[in-house]
């Protein structure tokens, strides 16, 4: 695969206008210009790349299936468009071009049908990335664009596991657990963390990158899990035979780092939702779904991130609160 990206003309030069009384516009003018200034500057970036995927699997019995696998992927390369962290009044050109994100997948892992009614399967994996692009922004005064920037190594792992069980004709149940790890093994210009903002050197020089290897990767929480189950029986509405049946599920996950940078006031407590619906399915005709989700209305963040170009405050991305909805389908048969 082949990728080439351009950035650059007239069209990439970002105007900052803004006035004041003639008699402070140099004041205010160097005040802006620290903050957020006119930004011009060419990138241009290109790659060539090929993926691949090898598996191996071993059956030693009907219930028992075995298999390994190494797979790589990758991220195309590409260009910061929406301008670039301010550093001394200066677009810093050298975040202008995004480096391709390389993986090398690493996966073992067991599926079981121990029983008729009872599934077992479980899974280990290593990905090791190269370059990982991730989506940073920066409470950092001068630094209020958000931008995309290059970790030059990353690793996540983990082991999930999932199960299922048929009691009967009648009652279902599953579950699943997952422990996951991921790791910045070497990041070394990463934005401040929000409690660093508007850190200074020994020269009292601004500082705008922070060295955070070994820091946790956004988004993941060291465990995750869900239980539910459902029953069910047969029924006739409408004239039609179908399945009546009613379910609940649970799912939590433990807190999780929600910044680029880690930071003590950007982590997202752990929290549980539990979900539940009932209904009827028809092979033919008429079905219907009444469900609800969070039906215990459980206050949760989605995500705290810092705002950019300020003093060090920050915003939350709420959960959904409780909801309930209807689905209504036909099967032609």
């Amino acid at each position: 695969m082949y990728d080439r990206k351009a950035y650059g003309g007239l069209d990439s030069l970002t105007y900052v206008k803004g006035g004041g009384a003639p008699a402070n516009w140099n004041t205010l003018k160097g005040f802006k210009s620290g903050v957020y200034s006119n930004q011009y500057y060419v990138a241009n970036a290109y790659e060539r790349n090929a993926t691949y995927q090898v598996t191996l699997a071993y059956r030693p019995s009907r219930k028992l299936n075995a298999f390994a696998t190494f797979s790589t992927s990758y991220k195309p390369v590409g260009v910061n468009v929406a301008g670039l962290p301010t550093i001394n009044g200066q677009p810093a050109t050298d975040l202008a071009v995004i480096r391709p994100e390389y993986t090398r997948h690493y996966e073992v892992g067991v599926k079981t049908s121990l029983t008729e009614d009872l599934t077992f399967n479980i899974a280990a994996y290593n990905s090791d990335i190269k370059d990982y692009q991730t989506n940073v922004q920066s409470a950092e005064l001068g630094v209020n664009r958000g931008y995309i920037a290059n970790a030059d190594k990353v690793r996540v792992r983990g082991v999930e596991a999932d199960a299922s069980y048929r009691l009967n004709h009648h009652f279902n149940f599953y579950g699943a657990l997952a422990y996951s790890e991921g790791t910045y093994i070497k990041f070394t210009n990463a934005p401040l963390p929000l409690e660093e903002t508007g850190a200074t050197n020994a020269e009292n020089v601004q500082v705008a990158f922070k060295d955070i290897s070994g820091g946790a990767l956004p988004g993941i929480s060291k465990w995750a899990g869900s239980l539910g189950g459902e029953y069910s029986t047969p029924s006739s509405l409408f004239g039609r035979a179908n399945r009546f049946f009613i379910g609940a599920d649970f799912f939590a996950r433990s807190g999780f780092s929600s910044s680029p940078s880690p930071s003590a006031y950007l982590n997202v407590a752990g929290y549980g939702l539990v979900n539940a619906r009932l209904g009827f399915r028809a092979t033919k005709g008429f079905s219907a779904l009444y469900m609800g989700r969070n039906i215990l209305d459980k206050d949760y963040f989605e995500q705290l991130l810092p705002a950019g170009g300020n003093a060090g405050h920050y915003a939350g991305v709420l959960g959904d609160p409780r909801t309930y909805g209807v689905t209504l389908s036909y099967a032609f048969k």
